[in-house]
């Protein structure tokens, strides 16, 4: 093995036999071969050692753990020990496009001013290609405006220039157990680093109950919260609003749509405070935020008024002093909304 391989490929697993060797697999059959593929067994106790241990590629770095460390730590430990150009991350239970790293690190290669670089993916349940695909936001303005609400740059899919965060002092935070990427991403918006999605999706990311995301919703939201928080904190984009407000634009960004009046007041007073903040474009394009921030108001009513929890809000939010910054309903889309809106008196 090259002993300065180009990439290091960074897996941390936990029990993962069911999968894992669908993963290991898909990585060591790339297309582009410099890289070196390091695992951190975190004391698994199912066949994830043996299955390792079962390939005698050069290239894999094996770090079991002596005790359970979580995966945090284990992607900390894994760039601050990392010597390679690149970083790009994998999960245990996903399965990587044979030319991925070939894709992703000739488009690094060729955009120096892109410190992460994430894809779209493709959903499956049982093999590759039977889900759905989600498309990620392409540009670096987008994308971080999208972070600010919502999520994108999906986890496993990332390739991260090591140099930019080695030299802006960051690193995967311990205090995030989950959510680790999340909170990694508005670190870097803090130091002005810039990201990018490919259109075309480079990982299979398979959907199972056992997946953090789904076996963890509550604490990975509690820390995207944190995190969000964390980086108002430092940034003062906040400045002016009140506690109820940053509550319901944070718990807005969760996926929890305003189910009051109230609410919907405070993410409406929450978003024209935020984005008229002098500040705010030292870290996003105003005029995306603004937008961003309205079309989440505006058009998720469309999507959750047959809920009648829902009704009030969503009626109110339709006619949002947000709605002059979004381009307005179709009379198609008009009428599906209150053929919702009757559906929920049903």
């Amino acid at each position: 093995m090259n002993t300065n391989p180009r990439i290091t490929v960074l897996m941390s697993v936990y029990n993962g036999e069911k999968f894992l060797r669908e993963a290991i697999d898909s990585i060591l059959n790339q297309t582009y071969k410099d890289f070196e593929f390091v695992i951190y067994d975190d004391c698994s106790t199912d066949s994830t050692s043996e299955i390792i241990k079962s390939y005698h590629d050069l290239r894999i770095v094996y770090r079991p753990n002596v005790k359970n460390q979580g995966l945090t730590w284990n992607l900390a430990d894994g760039v601050l020990r990392s010597k390679s150009d690149y970083i790009a991350r994998m999960d245990a239970d996903d399965i990587a496009y044979q030319d991925r790293l070939q894709k992703q690190i000739e488009w690094m290669d060729t955009h120096k001013d892109i410190t992460i670089l994430g894809t779209s993916v493709s959903y499956f349940a049982h093999k590759p290609g039977d889900g759905s695909l989600a498309k990620q936001p392409e540009g670096d303005e987008i994308i971080k405006a999208t972070l600010f609400i919502s999520f994108t740059l999906m986890h496993p899919s990332i390739m991260i220039r090591r140099a930019d965060l080695e030299n802006h002092h960051l690193n995967y935070n311990p205090d995030y157990r989950c959510s680790q990427d999340h909170a990694l991403y508005l670190d870097c918006i803090c130091e002005g680093l810039k990201f990018a999605n490919m259109s075309e999706p480079l990982l299979y990311m398979r959907a199972h109950a056992e997946s953090i995301s789904k076996a963890k919703h509550g604490f990975q939201q509690e820390c995207s919260q944190r995190a969000r928080l964390n980086f108002l904190k430092k940034t003062e984009l906040n400045d002016g609003c009140t506690d109820f407000e940053v509550e319901t634009y944070n718990t807005f960004a969760s996926g929890y749509y305003p189910d009051t009046i109230k609410k919907v007041r405070a993410y409406e007073n929450f978003a024209l405070k935020v984005t008229q903040n002098p500040k705010t474009s030292e870290y996003f394009n105003g005029e995306i935020l603004k937008r961003l921030m309205a079309e989440k108001l505006c058009n998720g009513a469309y999507h959750v008024i047959e809920d009648k929890k829902y009704r009030r809000s969503s009626l109110i939010a339709i006619n949002s002093k947000l709605k002059t910054y979004i381009s307005q309903w179709s009379l198609k889309q008009k009428i599906k909304f209150y053929i919702k809106l009757l559906k929920s008196y049903i």
